[in-house]
C-alpha cells in the first residue's frame, strides 16, 4: 500500500501473552480494516500464509467493503515481505490460527475477558 499512514502493525500473538514477542516476526503490516478483522477473529492466516474468512462472514450479505474488502481476501495468499527473515512466524501463526479457529465458539477461547484478543 502506497499510503504508510494506513497501515498498522498487528501481532500475531498479543505482547501481554508469556509467548508474544513485539520481533518482526510476530507481527504483519495490515491496513486498518484488516487489523481490526485480524484482532476481532474475523480474518485468520494460516501457518501457510493462506488468509482466512470466518465462515459466518462468508455467509453474511452486505455492501461492497465487506464483499471486497473482506470475503474477497478468502483462501488468498499473505504478500510476504522480501527477506525471509521478516516473514511471520509460522509457529505463532499456528498459534494465532487455533484460536480462530474456535473464533465461532467464544467458550473456547481462554479467558474470560469481553476483548478476547487480549486475553487468548
Amino acid at each position: 500500500m502506497k499510503h504508510r499512514e494506513l497501515l498498522d502493525a498487528a501481532l500475531i500473538i498479543p505482547d501481554n501473552m508469556p509467548e508474544g514477542k513485539s520481533t518482526i516476526e510476530n507481527g504483519l503490516s495490515l491496513c486498518k480494516l484488516h487489523h481490526s478483522a485480524y484482532d476481532a477473529f474475523i480474518i485468520g492466516v494460516t501457518p501457510d500464509y493462506i488468509i482466512q474468512v470466518r465462515a459466518d462472514i462468508l455467509e453474511e450479505e452486505d455492501g461492497p467493503v465487506l464483499q471486497h474488502g473482506l470475503k474477497g481476501l478468502h483462501k488468498s495468499t499473505l504478500i510476504l515481505p522480501s527477506s525471509k527473515s521478516h516473514y511471520p512466524s509460522r509457529e505463532s501463526l499456528e498459534w494465532r490460527y487455533s484460536r480462530f479457529t474456535r473464533a465461532g465458539n467464544p467458550s473456547a477461547l481462554a479467558g474470560p475477558s469481553p476483548n478476547p484478543t487480549l486475553r487468548l
